[in-house]
Parts: C-alpha cells; sequence; structure tokens
C-alpha cells in the first residue's frame, strides 16, 4: 500500500509540475497582449479625436430640412442639394450611386439601396467590434496575469522570501490594473462611437427612403394595360340559319292524357306533320306564341311539312 500511495503522489507532483510549467509560460504572452491593447487604447483615443475634428464637426444637417429639399428639388438638381447637405462624404457617395443609377427597374433599385445600406452598416460595425473585443478581452487577460504570479508569490510566503512575493504581487496587479484601464478606454470610445454611428445610419436610411421615392414620383404614374375590346355578336338573319333543323316534335296521342292531364305524345309521330291541321292556338287563327307559321317557309320547318313544301 505504501509503493501504491507513493507512486500516486509522484504522479501528482509530476503533473502539477507540468501544469505549473504551462501556466508560468502563459505569463509572458500574457503580458506581451496587454502591452497591445494598452497600445491599441492609445490608438482608440488618437483615432476617435481625428475622427471628431474630421468628420464629426462637419456634420451638421437638419434632416427635416434636407428632406423637404430633396422633395421640391426638380431631378436635375439633385446633386447640388446633397452637396449642399452637410451629411458626411460616406453617406454623399452612397446617395450619389442611387442617383447615378436612378433608370434601373423599381425592384433592382431598391436591392442597390439595400447593398448600399448593408456596406454602411459592415463598414460601422467592423470599426465598433473592435472597441467591443477590447474592452471584453482586456480584463481577462488582466485577470490571467493577476493570478499566475500568485502561485509563485504564496510558495515565496512560506519560504519567507519576501522579494519574491514582492515581485509577483508587483506583476499581479500591474497585469490588473492595465487590463481594466484598457478595458475602461475602449468601452467608453465604443458607446460613442455607437451613438455617432447610429444617428450616421439613420440619417441614411431617411434620405435614401427619400431618394428613391422621388425617383419613382419622377417616373409618373405606370399606366395599366387596355381591356380587350369583346367581338361583337354577329347578327341575326334568315341566311345565317340555312341548315339549321330544329328537333322534331311529337304528336299527342288521341285520347290519351299524362301527367297533370297534360296529352301525353306518341314519340313515333313528328308535330310538325300535323301543324298544319290546326289554325293556330286553340283554333283561333292566331299563330302560336314563340313559334314561327310554319306556312311562311320559316328556317326552324321541320322537313317533310306538307305546308312548308308548297
Amino acid at each position: 500500500m505504501e509503493g501504491i500511495a507513493e507512486q500516486t503522489s509522484q504522479t501528482q507532483t509530476f503533473l502539477s509540475d507540468i501544469l505549473h510549467v504551462i501556466s508560468q509560460g502563459l505569463l509572458a504572452p500574457d503580458i506581451i497582449l496587454l502591452i497591445l491593447l494598452i497600445a491599441y487604447a492609445i490608438f482608440s483615443i488618437g483615432s476617435i479625436l481625428v475622427e471628431l475634428v474630421t468628420e464629426r464637426r462637419h456634420y451638421k444637417v437638419s434632416m427635416p430640412q434636407f428632406l423637404s429639399a430633396l422633395t421640391s428639388a426638380s431631378e436635375g438638381a439633385i446633386p447640388s442639394v446633397i452637396a449642399e447637405s452637410g451629411l458626411l462624404r460616406r453617406q454623399k457617395e452612397a446617395l450619389m450611386t442611387v442617383y447615378e443609377y436612378r433608370s434601373l427597374p423599381g425592384d433592382a433599385l431598391i436591392a442597390l439601396v439595400r447593398r448600399l445600406m448593408t456596406q454602411e452598416e459592415a463598414h460601422y460595425e467592423r470599426i465598433t467590434s473592435r472597441n467591443n473585443m477590447a474592452a471584453k478581452v482586456a480584463p481577462m487577460l488582466g485577470l490571467v496575469g493577476t493570478l499566475i504570479p500568485l502561485g509563485p508569490g504564496i510558495q515565496a510566503l512560506g519560504e519567507a522570501n519576501t522579494a519574491l512575493l514582492s515581485s509577483s504581487l508587483l506583476v499581479a496587479f500591474d497585469t490588473t490594473v492595465a487590463g481594466l484601464v484598457v478595458a475602461a478606454v475602449c468601452l467608453v470610445i465604443g458607446k460613442i462611437r455607437s451613438m455617432w454611428y447610429d444617428n450616421y445610419l439613420s440619417a441614411l436610411d431617411s434620405a435614401m427612403a427619400t431618394m428613391v421615392q422621388k425617383i419613382e414620383d419622377s417616373r409618373g404614374p405606370v399606366s395599366a394595360p387596355a381591356p380587350a375590346t369583346p367581338r361583337p355578336a354577329a347578327p341575326y338573319s334568315p341566311a345565317t340559319m340555312e341548315g339549321f333543323q330544329a328537333a322534331p316534335a311529337y304528336e299527342p296521342l288521341p285520347g290519351a292524357a299524362g301527367p297533370f292531364g297534360t296529352p301525353a305524345y306518341d314519340a313515333g309521330v313528328p308535330m310538325a306533320q300535323t301543324v298544319g291541321q290546326d289554325d293556330g292556338l286553340l283554333g283561333s287563327g292566331m299563330p302560336r306564341p314563340g313559334f314561327p307559321d310554319m306556312a311562311q317557309g320559316s328556317p326552324f320547318a321541320a322537313p317533310g311539312n306538307p305546308r312548308t313544301m308548297e
């Protein structure tokens, strides 16, 4: 049992030594990264000051007045309205791109506007993402730089080595302070830039919408296709009915009655053969309503009628 315990202790010591070597080896890269982040924080301060002087100071546009001027301007005066608007250079270039390609169809023009807006959003997102990344990573590196020297410092405390303890604590405090300062600077710069860029994108979106509406209005209303003219029906004439043969009617059977007292008809004898045997409705000599007189040679007369063959 003592041999197993001794072997286990040796294994744990070996693994601890490996982990200790790895953690101590990470101290130098951690310090280097913190130095780089400090340089980036200084660069961010300078870049936002330059941006404030070169761009933000010249951003003096009144969006209601600009949109009103853009709406009331003629098509040829749009470039001058954009140039005198007080927008940023990137915003003016985007609007002029839409104006230059105003002859595109409606869907293609909308796609172009969306593409330009996506490019602007990506440009500003790329700048703010670097600040946000530095603000999140710097405290982590500071914490790592704090914990790594504490191991040797605690060991030096047990050995009463105050020199090693003081140097370890000094490294731990320095990395902590550096990480927090970098995070604070990058966080503030990122927030300021986010407010600026949101304002830029909102103004550009409003200008793009007004520009597209102006282009659509200048094209005029789209005329609807003319309805198809119906073909006139051919007028009725006896000549057009030549060759037409009416369906034969049938003669009522003598003495036979159908349902409701109506006469029954013989399917074998056409009524057209007996039409000439009466003189109209109820023997009054009046022609039957709705039926032309067969004696006048109507085209509806059935063939074989003696009256129609005269």
